[in-house]
């Protein structure tokens, strides 16, 4: 560590990251790596029970610390115990059970604050924002409290991240010990009450530079493209429901489907169900995307919504327009009707298809979108995200070391 004797100490919080391969760890990851690359000294924490490295690259620089541990600390053995009590009320049940869950995380994160102080602490999504702000509490150090999705969903659906309404709860009062919230588009701050708005600071993702050295096909091919997870959040079943019914009027289209998730049998099914097998083609994951933006003439993201729709954001570095809802968020910030691609309103009876088949149908349109649409995420760049989180940093920790 002789090298960071004078540099600023970032620790860097999730609370799982061995193997996992999903955006938020990328994010963790890649973050990491602008850091050191910028003179940082980072320290990478995390909660795995095992100790499976990440799946995305660190630069071996970073310290990398697994907080996981089997002993348990006396809260959670008492709250182990009031479990098994007769007539114990939900609440206290909730709370014993948050408790026996995170209690070790907590008092790892808070012994590592106290003894290390670092001059700023990143948290990374709401399993690792409340256990880092509360642990945070009482010290010196100050959090950062990521956010990498649309703020209603993450603070009051019971459906993600702990269902517990103890953790539900605390995820929004926690933040109150938040130096700075981040989100992923200054309209998110709106969710926010008004005490916190102050501390909420937008800082969009990018989209690596991989794309932009892609050289696009002159003639593209006629492929409607989707990327993503296979979840219901995507809501790729609108896709397909919306192909089945132009399939035969447009015979030489294709549909390709990249991603890999839970969906993936219900998707095989209704593709099986509705005659379309032979024109759509669920493709599995894959990292090289270039190519497949590169010769696709239309991009369909039906999500529900999104924190940072980077593959739309892709397609479009690409010059691919983009079918997509008009009410999605982290998706209609950049997507605009007429201008780089067709905002659907929900409510519109077919509107994916017809979306579609205008498309599909006059290729005038569908190349004058085109042409709009890398101009339009220009701004989503590797530097600029950068400055915004070395500013953010600097602003946060003038005086430390």
């Amino acid at each position: 560590m002789q090298e960071f004797r004078n540099a600023k100490h970032i620790a860097l919080v999730i609370r799982q990251l061995g193997g996992r391969s999903g955006g938020a760890e990328r994010i963790y990851c890649e973050l990491a790596n602008i850091l050191i690359d910028s003179g940082y000294r980072v320290t990478c924490l995390h909660f795995d029970t095992k100790d499976t490295p990440p799946f995305y690259p660190i630069n071996p620089k970073a310290e990398l610390i697994n907080l996981y541990g089997k002993a348990k600390t006396k809260k959670q053995r008492r709250a182990v115990i009031a479990q098994r009590l007769p007539f114990v009320t939900a609440e206290v049940k909730n709370q014993a059970q948050w408790d026996e869950r995170n209690d070790f995380f907590l008092s790892q994160l808070r012994d590592y604050f106290q003894l290390v102080k670092p001059a700023l602490a990143i948290s990374l999504m709401p399993p690792a924002n409340t256990v880092t702000l509360l642990a945070a509490a009482g010290t010196d150090v100050k959090i950062v409290a990521t956010n990498h999705n649309v703020p209603k969903e993450d603070y009051e659906s019971p459906y993600r991240w702990d269902p517990n309404p103890i953790d539900r709860g605390l995820r929004l009062k926690a933040l109150d010990n938040a130096a700075a919230i981040h989100v992923l588009f200054p309209s998110f701050s709106e969710w926010f009450p008004p005490h916190l708005r102050t501390r909420v600071i937008a800082i969009p993702n990018y989209i690596s530079q991989e794309f932009a050295n892609q050289q696009p096909k002159e003639q593209r091919d006629r492929l409607i493209l989707a990327v993503g997870r296979l979840a219901e959040v995507k809501n790729y079943i609108a896709l397909i429901r919306a192909w089945a019914t132009l399939a035969n009027e447009f015979p030489k289209w294709k549909v390709i489907i990249y991603g890999t998730g839970p969906q993936l049998r219900d998707l095989k099914a209704e593709i099986m169900q509705r005659g379309v097998e032979n024109s759509v083609r669920l493709a599995g994951h894959r990292s090289d995307l270039g190519g497949e933006y590169a010769r696709a003439a239309i991009f369909c993201h039906p999500a529900h919504f999104e924190g940072f729709g980077l593959s739309p954001a892709e397609a479009l570095s690409m010059g691919v327009p983009v079918v997509s809802y008009a009410d999605c968020p982290g998706v209609n910030q950049f997507v605009k009707d007429g201008f780089n691609g067709i905002a659907v309103q929900r409510s519109e009876e077919n509107g994916l298809a017809k979306a579609l088949r205008r498309l599909m149908a006059d290729q005038h349109y569908r190349e004058g979108l085109s042409k709009n649409a890398p101009e339009s995420v220009s701004e989503f760049t590797l530097e600029r995200y950068r400055q915004n989180w070395i500013g953010l940093i600097e602003k946060l920790t003038v005086g430390a070391n």
